[in-house]
């Protein structure tokens, strides 16, 4: 019998879509990505930065000639990256920029499993270049991804992505890193609802403005930041219960501006869940990476006495669909989840909070009070 090629398909700003589909000889993993050109973050202020580096990187450089331009293959110690970028200066700071990623990924949401080989990026100067790769390497499969817009996919691990200028092509090399480091360093796969949300929340790593080092600023993204205000003004907002059994290809089929929702709402309950009520779920949010590291998640979810229906344990399992996490993990008061973390969304865009997010802080943390100075 022939084995199927699993596609699993994304877009950054044009919203995700999750599809199976004939292919090659192997299981494969696949993701796609897109950034839009109307929907860009402003400039970095100058703010005080959460700094993730990897220290000094240490690299080797040779040339490389299939990128559509001029190129090198760069080897570090965790990236055997091919790089063809437009910009000189620009293509100099992708290896210590991706190192940074990858110390984020590793360790911003408790210390993870680091693959044990190098992870393969490429990113071209032209789309031209990176179709001719993507005939050359997916045969018929190809076509699911040469109309899915700019940016590039990540398969079995590795990203292949074309040059779509500086912000953007930063965006969607840190969301694919994430997606890289999850299917390399996690023995068993994530929610739907989390991978996503995750890979979105790692957008934040972001160069500063002379290059380096890298910042860490997982709040710093307009882009979700503004179409989840949006999606909440026009009242868009998924219910969260709707959000964990939507797929991305769901929200595709009914709209890109679904599509757009769903990426900002799951990218928003990363943060719930990472600093919501009074951080009362940042433990369990590390347990769930953590045994999805260890291979221990399916057998958690098989097991829980949170979950009694058997259907809805192995749809969680198989499908990546619903609400198994949240209530083996999180809470077994599903409503009551729900309305925090709306109230936790409505914090996030009230009047004001833009100001926070374009200095790349929590818009729900209390500021402290400066102490009164006394008259004289």
């Amino acid at each position: 019998m022939r084995r199927v090629r699993r596609l699993v398909l994304s877009v950054m700003a044009v919203g995700a879509l999750h599809a199976c589909a004939p292919g090659g000889s192997r299981d494969a993993s696949v993701r796609m990505d897109a950034v839009s050109a109307d929907a860009r973050p402003a400039a970095v202020s100058g703010v005080s930065d959460k700094v993730v580096d990897a220290g000094p990187v240490a690299w080797s450089v040779t040339s490389w000639d299939e990128g559509g331009g001029p190129g090198e293959r760069v080897r570090t110690e965790h990236y055997n990256l091919h790089l063809a970028l437009k910009d000189p200066v620009f293509q100099s700071w992708m290896p210590r920029y991706m190192e940074a990623c990858f110390t984020a990924y590793a360790t911003q949401l408790g210390p993870l499993p680091r693959p044990q080989e190098p992870l393969d990026l490429f990113i071209f100067a032209t789309r031209s270049a990176w179709e001719t790769w993507t005939r050359r390497t997916l045969g018929r499969d190809a076509d699911l991804y040469l109309g899915l817009g700019r940016g590039g996919f990540t398969t079995d691990g590795t990203s292949i992505l074309f040059d779509i200028g500086r912000v953007d092509t930063l965006t969607i090399a840190a969301h694919e890193g994430w997606h890289q480091f999850s299917q390399r360093s996690l023995r068993q796969p994530l929610p739907t609802w989390l991978e996503e949300g995750l890979a979105c929340w790692m957008e934040g790593t972001r160069l500063t403005r002379d290059g380096v080092p890298t910042a860490f600023r997982p709040w710093r993204n307009f882009e979700r930041w503004n179409e989840l205000r949006n999606a909440s003004r026009d009242d868009r907002l998924m219910p969260l219960s709707e959000l964990l059994e939507t797929s991305p290809q769901i929200c595709l089929q009914r709209s890109k501006d679904d599509l757009l929702t769903y990426y900002a709402q799951c990218w928003a309950l990363i943060h719930f869940l990472n600093e919501g009520e009074g951080g009362r779920h940042a433990a369990a949010l590390r347990q769930v990476l953590a045994d999805a590291a260890a291979g221990t998640l399916g057998a958690r979810l098989a097991a829980s006495q949170r979950i009694p229906d058997p259907a809805s344990r192995r749809r969680a399992l198989q499908n990546r669909l619903g609400s198994a996490i949240l209530l083996e993990y999180f809470a077994t008061d599903l409503p009551g989840l729900e309305a925090a973390y709306d109230a936790f969304v409505e914090r996030v865009c009230r009047r004001g909070a833009g100001d926070r997010i374009y200095r790349g802080e929590s818009p729900v943390a209390e500021v402290p009070r400066a102490p009164d100075t006394p008259k004289p």
